[in-house]
């Protein structure tokens, strides 16, 4: 008789705030860096600022997570503390390019002292629900959420009870250049106190939390003059975190009582992590000093999406379509990282998808990536043709392709603002508007696209690095920015 084995894979991973991973800890509106947690809590009807660690445990199995929470938190000077320990379900399900995340409290337990005075509550008293859905584009992932909650804590055991009910809301983004996550969290507080020194207040507090995580570039020049380079770039990736909280709560007299005025106020604070930096490789070209898009070419080909080791660019030849695939494929991040500590295989075993283009190919690999993400097709009888050149309207295509963004273009008929708005192909009009509105592509001196004209190196470098800046920057300030106004 054969005996059955069978192999569960059970995955757990524990994050401290001793190896920081970017997320939002337990939805609680707090911030964190590699060293500390903080949150604010208003339970008393005092702004108080809580400070300590935050452990995070996950296991993953057959679909569905589970995230266990444990908060050790202090504020010396008002004699607080504060222990909190959540364990939340969540149920995945993918389709058509997006997921929607369902979580469910499956034990809570949450106790504050402050000045000898102790708030306590459980799984019991506690409701809380929350659900997110992802979309997924070839670039990018968008992300929004909502949340609800009601805690009902006892005051001493005995002596009273305060109701925090909370909603909330998440959007956010995640790509290769940036990630950004901004909470709104609205907790509306009955305080009710009981015996001779009765208390019953109401109060409102709005959280606004964001965690911004982005990849920097600058360039580092060396000062020894017999060096065999001048410089070069420098990468840098960091986190910041800010959290900026509104409220209105009692004001109490100096003998406790609550007075009929109201303490109204708006306060916020930050937690920023160590950068790290990594020197990018000193690329061979001799032929683009002094050129109007030197930076630009100089910086893509330190980061390898332009061969680093020409020496001559031509930067005013065309941009062929293989030479952007690979452009594309390397300056966002679509290229899977090879693992150092592994054997790696020389010959692709990525089936041919083009019969024009082999394994021989310089740009096989990106050309697959991208045709594989839907960024980049052939031409038609299964050819990609990756030695013929690329236009201003295809390059446009392939930038919002990546994005996802196409339908931020308006109902027909429209103009995009070009001079020669009418000689832009129909099937690449919603894509050039959106190119213009998000600053990938600007028009000649006199405003026009040249929507059929064959892009050059230099103009396929200045295109791309603008998309970098625009994944840096301009996303960030929609998602961070516009909605805490500070």
């Amino acid at each position: 008789m054969k005996k059955t084995i069978t192999l569960v894979l059970l995955l757990i991973i524990t994050i401290t705030t001793n190896a920081f991973a970017f997320e939002i800890p337990g939805y609680e509106g707090g911030i964190q860096n590699e060293f500390k947690y903080k949150e604010m809590i208003f339970i008393t009807g005092e702004p108080i600022l809580m400070e300590g660690t935050v452990s995070v445990r996950r296991t993953e199995r057959d679909g569905r997570r589970t995230e266990r929470f444990t908060f050790k938190l202090e504020n010396i000077e008002k004699a607080a503390e504060l222990s909190r320990s959540v364990s939340i379900d969540i149920t995945i399900q993918e389709t058509n390019g997006q997921k929607i995340e369902v979580y469910t409290m499956d034990s809570f337990k949450e106790t504050i002292e402050i000045g000898g005075i102790e708030f306590e509550t459980d799984d019991k008293t506690t409701q809380w629900s929350k659900s997110d859905v992802y979309q997924h584009k070839p670039g990018i992932t968008f992300f929004s959420g909502n949340w609800d909650s009601r805690k009902l804590f006892t005051i001493n055991e005995t002596e009273g009870e305060v109701l925090i009910t909370t909603r909330g809301t998440v959007v956010g983004y995640e790509q290769f250049w940036g990630a950004t996550n901004t909470q709104v969290i609205k907790h509306f507080i009955e305080f009710s106190k009981k015996g001779d020194a009765a208390v019953n207040w109401q109060g409102t507090v709005t959280v606004e939390v964001a965690h911004n995580k982005t990849k920097d570039y600058h360039y580092e020049d060396n000062a020894p003059g017999h060096i065999s380079f001048s410089g070069g770039f420098l990468l840098t990736e960091a986190q910041e975190n800010v959290l900026k909280y509104t409220y209105d709560l009692p004001r109490f007299n100096e003998s406790g009582e609550r007075t009929t005025q109201r303490k109204i106020g708006t306060n916020s604070l930050s937690l920023d992590t160590n950068p790290n930096i990594k020197r990018l490789i000193i690329p061979s070209m001799r032929d683009i000093g002094g050129h109007w898009a030197e930076n630009e070419i100089r910086f893509l080909a330190s980061l390898g999406a332009i061969n680093p080791n020409t020496t001559h660019f031509g930067p005013s030849l065309p941009m062929s379509r293989g030479d952007f695939a690979r452009a594309v494929a390397v300056s966002m991040g679509l290229v899977p990282e090879e693992d150092p500590n592994k054997r790696q295989r020389t010959i692709s075993t990525v089936e041919d998808r083009f019969l024009d283009v082999s394994k021989e190919q310089i740009n096989h690999r990106y050309i697959n990536i991208v045709n594989e993400i839907n960024i980049m097709t052939g031409r038609g009888e299964g050819k990609f043709f990756p030695n013929e050149t690329l236009t201003k309207a295809e390059a446009a295509i392939i930038m919002i392709r990546l994005l996802g963004l196409k339908d931020l273009a308006p109902l027909h008929p429209y103009s995009t603002g070009f001079r020669d708005d009418a000689r832009i192909p129909i099937w690449a009009k919603d894509y050039v508007y959106v190119a213009r509105e998000l600053r990938l592509v600007n028009g000649t001196k006199e405003n026009f696209f040249q929507p059929t004209k064959k892009i050059s190196k230099a103009e396929a470098a200045t295109m791309l690095t603008n998309l970098i800046s625009y994944l840096q920057n301009d996303i960030r300030y929609d998602f961070r920015e516009g909605i805490l106004n500070y």
